[in-house]
């Protein structure tokens, strides 16, 4: 993918991000569909890598394909997630995503 693509492309990424509604989550690979190229669920998760940390985007929303939170269980990476997505209503029980308590 061309330099010139690639940012059309993270432009894309960033704006759907910032449209997923509160306690919605979609997978990298969906989120690469939704932007454009299924085929760059890779190039989204390095899209959200380099967000800055104080970042407004719901990053948090994103999980692997299996419902799961991609980041190894009890680094700090993993532990912001995990609260983000619990205040939201997800039960998260190791590293995956269960059923939404009712609300």
């Amino acid at each position: 993918m061309a330099n010139q693509e690639t940012e059309a492309f993270k432009t894309r990424v960033l704006f759907v991000l910032a449209h997923l509604e509160e306690g919605e989550i979609t997978s990298y690979g969906e989120l690469a569909r939704q932007a454009g190229n299924a085929r760059y669920a890779r190039l989204v998760g390095q899209i959200l890598k380099k967000l800055p940390s104080d970042t407004h985007l719901p990053w948090y929303r994103v999980v692997n394909s299996q419902h799961r939170i991609s980041f190894i269980e009890g680094t700090d990476a993993y532990e912001r997630q995990k609260v983000k997505l619990e205040q939201e209503g997800w039960i998260v029980v190791g590293q995956k995503l269960m059923q939404k308590e009712a609300h």
